[in-house]
């Protein structure tokens, strides 16, 4: 299915670069063996859990079409912080390019509500803030072949153009 080289999106690590692939007998099945891109982490999974657990990197064209249409994307995020947990969860464990976008739109506006009332973020919006930036800035990167400051700039100001 996957290939040593290929970069993945781990549904809960973000994006990896498979480094090998081997047998391990005391479990009779093949094991990946990733490296994940933001901390060089080295995760083994089964071979046959990848298709839950993995999806290959968007391609180029799909993934600027998805940018450019970041205007499409609900920004709608639950008021209630429960909910907006919920919601949240949701959004970051479906690991489709699509709805971390959508998450990371939720985020900007709800940290741009939170200037507005002189609040910050909560702790589990924070760390949703920081796996979702970790996530999508990695992707864009790789997919662009940008460095992830450039990615990072590259879709805040998309995000920010379409506002105006």
């Amino acid at each position: 299915m996957y290939n040593i080289g290929d970069f993945v999106v781990h549904s809960g690590h973000g994006v990896c670069r498979i480094t090998e692939k081997e047998f391990k007998e005391n479990f009779n099945k093949y094991f990946y063996r990733l490296e994940t891109v933001s901390n060089k982490m080295s995760i083994m999974i089964p071979d046959d859990k990848a298709e839950i657990l993995l999806r290959p990197i968007i391609e180029k064209m799909e993934c600027q079409y998805l940018i450019e249409h970041l205007n499409d994307v609900s920004a709608d995020y639950a008021k209630d912080n429960k909910e907006r947990k919920n919601q949240f969860q949701e959004l970051i464990a479906s690991n489709d390019l699509k709805d971390t976008l959508q998450l990371f739109k939720c985020l900007h506006f709800l940290i741009e509500d939170k200037k507005k009332e002189k609040k910050t973020l909560g702790s589990f919006d924070t760390q949703f803030l920081q796996q979702t930036q970790r996530k999508l800035y990695d992707e864009l990167a790789i997919v662009l072949q940008i460095s992830r400051t450039q990615a990072e700039i590259y879709v805040n100001e998309k995000l920010v153009t379409q506002e105006s």
